[in-house]
């Protein structure tokens, strides 16, 4: 199949944002929830109508409009394209919190690489499981990044926000990857019918409200809430099998909070702290702070501690080839490491 041009998926976006600000004010809804809704009646190739909404005249416009439409006649790569501009397009009109904003793409790519340097591509069948996982953007970029490794994913997505989850799971069917979403507080025992190779996270950053919950975790703050990114590191090590790979994004201060000493215990004895790696700024909005990948894994199975960690900052992943130099140095220390 011909590959669209860019001006092509451009064109597209923008017939399917004005679809969805007609939808959104005909419904008196969220850009995410009209969204959602477009989405879904593109795929089914219907208006959906319930309860008289939207009215009849809305009906007939969206249906002229969606007939100009073929999001069937895009490539996998292309409604991935087409979905990073729409999920931006939310958070704008939505103006969402930055712990709901979608992780960007380069995340991703990154991850991608660090499951390649710590699990064989030998292990063709990979249960990954994200338990913040928002409207999936994360989990989505991973996933295409791994299909080149012809690997058989089992893909898990949890969150509490049902709006986000509802967006992500028609994703998932308009990129034609099968992922299982829970709707659950993800500091809740997972409701998974197996433990994952990998959970993969970008943390909400700030403090969890449930104190009666967070008292079962051995990162809970003293007195006070304590915070909602330790906890979820260590409900995620805990579910992981022995030896499982956890990939985080965390505050790039992570280790100077208030029970920074406690964390670093925490996560020098309970799992194998692998490396930490600097993000760029420019890879999140500009009123983001600073973030790091956090690569930890289980103490079992074939995993044991680096000789030593591996800290460093990632490279701009719009630069080819820095980023090749960045995976020969994963795996260069890699081999130094655990050879």
């Amino acid at each position: 199949m011909k590959l669209l041009e860019p001006q092509k998926i451009q064109q597209l976006y923008q017939q399917l944002d004005q679809s969805v600000g007609v939808l959104q004010t005909n419904l008196k809804s969220t850009y995410v929830d009209a969204l959602t809704e477009t989405l879904d009646n593109l795929i089914r190739q219907e208006v959906h109508v319930e309860n008289g909404a939207p009215t009849a005249d809305v009906v007939t416009q969206l249906t002229q409009a969606y007939a100009g439409m073929d999001l069937q006649a895009l490539t996998n790569a292309e409604r991935f394209n087409l979905i990073q501009l729409l999920l931006v397009r939310a958070q704008k009109a939505d103006r969402l919190h930055a712990n709901l904003q979608a992780t960007p793409n380069a995340v991703g790519l990154l991850f991608s690489l660090l499951v390649n340097t710590f699990i064989s591509t030998e292990q063709k069948e990979l249960t990954i499981v994200d338990p913040v996982v928002g409207a999936g953007n994360l989990l989505f970029a991973i996933a295409q990044q791994l299909a080149f490794e012809q690997r058989q994913l089992n893909l898990y997505g949890i969150d509490n926000n049902e709006d986000l989850l509802s967006l992500a799971s028609t994703f998932s069917e308009l990129l034609g990857k099968a992922v299982t979403f829970l709707h659950q507080d993800a500091l809740t025992p997972w409701l998974l019918n197996q433990q994952p190779d990998v959970v993969v996270a970008d943390l909400p950053v700030g403090y969890y409200p449930v104190d009666s919950r967070a008292e079962k975790f051995e990162l809970r703050e003293k007195s006070g809430h304590s915070f909602a990114h330790d906890l979820l590191i260590e409900q995620s090590m805990k579910s992981l099998k022995s030896g499982g790979l956890g990939l985080f994004i965390v505050p790039a201060n992570l280790f100077q909070q208030s029970n920074g000493a406690d964390l670093t215990h925490w996560l020098t004895t309970k799992v194998y702290l692998q490396a930490v790696i600097s993000l760029p700024a420019k890879v999140f909005e500009a009123d983001v702070a600073e973030k790091a990948i956090l690569v930890l894994q289980n103490h079992g199975g074939q995993a044991r501690q680096a000789k030593e960690v591996l800290l460093t900052s990632a490279p701009d992943t719009q630069q080819i080839s820095a980023l090749r130099e960045f995976s020969v140095q994963l795996q260069t220390w890699a081999q130094q490491n655990f050879a």
